[in-house]
């Protein structure tokens, strides 16, 4: 009676964990389980309530199966097995040729989540006696787990001797010649599902529940009129008793068959069903199961498992302990070792990382109890696998190293206090001041080595220790020792902070002070400090006669000084009196630039008046001298012709430099805005302008920049330079080569040819207004169009220079600022007139 109640009590607490979707799962296990959904049969059969119970039947015959799923719309209705059709059709007496599949199902339906194990799975069958379970997902049915696959996987756990382990020895039996109505009868009243069918005392077939179905109920036969020997099955499958659990599971299995007999020397011994193997092999790792957590309950060792998302699925009695925590439910389904376990909880979420990532870690924790004890711990921790290899979250134990940590520490602080103490030793002799310590009864309880040197302490009464010859030794050095001896002796709590000068008779001074000794809050002694101070009373007194002799010094000093001040004041005044006269000659000179300015305009505007006006008898004088050339040829000899055609050409060249002096004062005078000029378009355009001969080839080396100035100034500058280099080439295939190069807030120009080239000693000449390195005769050149370049040059911001051996070419050189700066500057002058020294 007991028994069945606790089976009774464990079925109910194994559905309701089902029921719940399996929200609780083993807390822990010696295994790693399969579940029901890797062994199910998707494959499943279904009928509607209202078919009959032949159908079924035939069903169930034609598939080789033991049950069919009622279903209606998709529902799960109800199921119909073996069992079902041999107590509720056949034992009974209905006809069930007339019946449908409602009356006879099983309902409701028993049903698992695929998650379960098979080893749960296993106790509900034992539990309910029954021998298939229908899994349901999302309330609709996905699969079926038979007795025969729960048989297969729970054998491959454990390790049996012999099928006589299991076997029943009372055996049902029957006569052959009994009708099936006879043998149902039997079946259900004994809740047994097969009979041994006898004939002549010797076994000659059995009868099953599979053999109701497929040749009674599926071929419509009348149980009570059918003769068992013309269904039963025969011959039997059977083994000896000492065969193999493992392998009669396997036969059973192959020969899609649910019990065996056992048979020795054509003896029957017994029969072993699959329910037999189930029971025995689910007690026997029940047990083990049992075993496993009564260790994990009964060890010392803080054990906890926890899932892939880190909630603690089991933790043991030694845990809980640990923690100071009495009901498991605190910990259990929770998050790992929540944050008020933790001394630290900002180091929880880096640990908790760590335990999903590693497969083997080791922490060092410092948590802490519910109570708020402090605790010091080394966590080790390993994944856990399921069956098929996945990680299904980790496990571990956690090491109570308190007591260690606490002794270490304590280890520590003692050698930080030996530290401590060696260092306040080592300081106090390291300190050039003596030092003596009197404790509360006036002894001597320490004495440093420069209170050994500054005493003169004899070394028999160091090593003696005794204090009545030391304070002896003291008096003795000193002229009036009592006074300070007693003082020194009467160490008591009233003593305050104290200084003073003692003078030896040696000629020493030194410097005393005392501090009370305060040790855990009371009063403990006296500490006395002595500091020589003979040799800085020696120099005080030197310093009082050297600042006598500074006062004397001072004071002659000062009528030097005052001497001084009379001569410094007349001499800035007359420094007044000459930044007076200074500032009359910057006026002046501001006068002067400005008359000179003026100066400079009007001779411009002469320069321009008077060539303006010289330009038409020149022109006049040149058409004359045409005509006298033409008209009057004949009646000129040869040396008048020559002398007017030399004064014809002497008016042109006149006329030229007339036109020279006109563009040189009208250069950089014209009221023109900056703009933005594309040399890359610009020069093409200027260099087609000159229309240079066909013997000289123009080359622009690379790209060049664009600039912010006057079109017509840039224009000039090439066009001077360019048609210069044109005019004096000397080769039968010139070459000018134009380039530009970056030179920091500057464009570098260079303009090169290939032409007679300009000795070094006129690279200041050709710059110069009028200057040509031909005689005016041979060239039309009037020495004005690089003096105009350079003018143009200078008046935006730049310089421009030459370089040339002589038969080699000349290169001309030339830079303009990238901003617009048109200003001439002294730096841009110095540095033009010592390229042109150079």
């Amino acid at each position: 009676m007991t028994e069945n109640k606790d089976r009774l009590q464990h079925s109910e607490l194994v559905e309701s964990r089902i029921r719940h979707n399996c929200s609780n799962p083993l807390p822990a296990t010696s295994r790693n389980w399969l579940e029901v959904g890797d062994i199910m049969t998707e494959d499943i059969a279904t009928i509607c309530p209202g078919a009959s119970v032949v159908s079924a039947a035939k069903i169930m015959s034609d598939k080789n199966i033991s049950c069919i799923i009622v279903s209606e719309n998709g529902d799960l209705s109800g199921i119909i097995t073996e069992t079902d059709l041999l107590k509720k059709g056949v034992a009974e007496g209905y006809d069930f040729r007339k019946m449908t599949v409602e009356h006879l199902m099983s309902t409701p339906v028993r049903s698992l989540p695929p998650n379960l194990s098979v080893l749960d799975a296993s106790r509900i069958m034992e539990a309910e006696n029954i021998r298939r379970l229908v899994i349901v997902e999302n309330e609709r049915p996905v699969g079926i787990i038979t007795q025969t696959d729960i048989v297969r996987v729970l054998t491959s756990y454990s390790m049996w001797k012999n099928v006589e382990e299991l076997m029943t020895s009372d055996v049902a039996a029957i006569s052959t010649s009994a009708t099936v109505k006879e043998a149902a009868d039997i079946m259900a009243s004994r809740d047994i599902s097969c009979l041994v069918a006898m004939a002549n005392n010797a076994v000659a077939g059995i009868f099953t529940e599979r053999d109701l179905l497929k040749r009674v109920i599926a071929l419509k036969r009348n149980p009570s009129e059918t003769i068992l020997k013309n269904v039963i099955s025969s011959p039997v499958v059977s083994v000896p008793s000492n065969y193999s659990i493992p392998s009669a599971s396997k036969m059973m299995e192959k020969m899609k068959i649910r019990r065996l007999l056992v048979m020795d020397d054509q003896n029957l011994m017994g029969v072993v069903t699959q329910t037999d193997i189930l029971k025995a092999i689910k007690g026997r790792l029940q047990e083990e199961e049992e075993n496993y957590f009564e260790l994990l309950n009964k060890s010392r060792n803080c054990i906890y498992t926890v899932d892939l998302n880190n909630n603690t699925i089991y933790v043991n009695p030694a845990l809980m302990k640990l923690l100071e925590v009495t009901n498991p439910e605190e910990l259990v389904s929770k998050p790992f070792l929540p944050e008020r376990f933790w001394d630290n909880p900002k180091k929880r979420e880096h640990i908790l990382d760590q335990l999903k990532k590693a497969s083997v870690e080791v922490h060092d924790l410092t948590l802490k109890t519910t109570k708020g004890n402090k605790l010091f711990i080394t966590l080790f921790s390993s994944r856990t696998k399921n069956i098929k290899g996945q990680t299904s979250g980790s496990q571990g134990v956690l090491y109570d190293v308190t007591a260690k940590k606490e002794l270490a520490n304590l280890r520590k602080m003692e050698q930080k206090l030996r530290k401590s103490e060696d260092l306040l030793r080592g300081t106090l002799e390291s300190t050039a001041d003596g030092i003596l310590v009197i404790d509360e009864k006036g002894r001597i309880s320490h004495v440093n080595n420069p209170f050994v040197k500054i005493w003169n302490v004899p070394e028999e009464i160091y090593e003696q220790q005794n204090d009545q010859k030391l304070f002896e030794h003291i008096g003795c050095l000193l002229d009036n020792p009592s006074v300070f001896l007693d003082k020194l002796q009467a160490s008591c709590p009233g003593n305050q902070n104290s200084s003073d000068i003692l003078h030896l008779k040696e000629g020493k001074i030194l410097e005393v002070s005392s501090l009370p000794l305060i040790r855990e809050g009371r009063f403990a002694g006296q500490v006395w400090s002595f500091h020589n101070i003979t040799e800085q009373k020696r120099a005080e007194e030197a310093l009082h006669k050297a600042h006598d002799e500074l006062e004397v010094r001072v004071e002659q000093r000062t009528a030097e000084l005052a001497s001084a001040n009379e001569v410094m004041e007349s001499e800035i005044t007359d420094r007044k009196n000459a930044e007076q006269a200074l500032l009359l000659l910057n006026k002046d000179l501001e006068s002067t630039i400005s008359e000179l300015q003026r100066t400079n305009k009007e001779l411009q505007e002469f320069a321009y008046i008077t060539a303006h006006d010289l330009k038409t008898p020149l022109r006049g004088i040149g058409t004359l001298a045409d005509w006298l050339s033409t008209d009057y040829a004949d009646k000129f000899d040869e040396e008048g012709q020559n002398q007017v055609k030399m004064l014809a050409e002497r008016a042109k060249r006149a006329d030229r430099l007339v036109d020279s002096v006109l563009r040189y004062s009208s250069a950089g005078h014209e009221e023109e805005q900056n703009d933005n000029v594309d040399l890359n378009i610009a020069l093409p355009e200027i260099i087609c302008e000159i229309e240079p001969p066909g013997n000289i080839e123009i080359i622009v080396a690379n790209k060049l920049p664009v600039l912010i100035c006057q079109n017509t100034h840039i224009s000039q500058i090439f066009q001077n330079i360019i048609s210069n280099a044109i005019k004096y080439m000397d080769k039968e295939k010139g070459q000018i080569k134009i380039g530009c190069i970056d030179d920091g807030g500057f464009w570098k120009f260079s303009i090169a040819d290939n032409g007679p080239g300009i000795d070094h000693k006129y690279y200041k000449k050709i710059f110069k207004i009028f200057q040509t390195l031909s005689p005016p005769d041979e060239t039309e050149s009037t020495g004005i169009g690089l003096s105009v370049s350079k003018k143009l040059v200078k008046l935006n911001g730049g310089r421009i220079w030459v370089e040339s051996n002589p038969g080699e070419g000349s290169t001309f050189f030339f830079t303009l600022p990238k901003s617009n700066l048109k200003q001439e500057t002294p730096a841009v002058e110095k540095e033009e007139e010592r390229h042109h020294e150079d």
